[in-house]
């Protein structure tokens, strides 16, 4: 039996996988930020983990991702511009399936698996 692989493709056993917040277009366009558990998506580098500081219609603290099993949540969170999936505002915190892109701002975003 080969031995098992471990690297950015495979997650390490009893740890979450981890995955990637992309940038596809905008200011930043080609970016990319790894999380395992959750990361906050804003304009200030205090308050964000993935900072879109180039676009003016990103709030300070503005949209969460957070991994809730083997499932995505995405929260806007209270953000000026808001945040859209499949062209509908984010109210509250909707699942988001891997590879499907939305928008912070002006930003399109989308989260794969690392």
């Amino acid at each position: 039996m080969a031995p098992r692989q471990e690297g950015a493709g495979a997650p390490r056993e009893g740890l979450a996988a981890m995955y990637l917040l992309e940038v596809l277009s905008g200011p930043l366009d080609g970016t990319t930020w790894p999380f395992e558990r959750e990361i906050t998506i804003g304009r200030d580098y205090a308050l964000a983990d993935a900072c879109l500081s180039l676009d003016r219609y990103v709030s300070r603290q503005h949209a969460r991702l957070q991994i809730d099993g083997s499932a995505i949540r995405l929260t806007d969170l209270r953000s000026r511009n808001g945040t859209r999936l499949g062209g509908q505002p984010v109210v509250g915190d909707v699942p988001l399936p891997v590879g499907e892109p939305f928008v912070v701002g002006r930003t399109l975003l989308r989260v794969t698996r690392a």
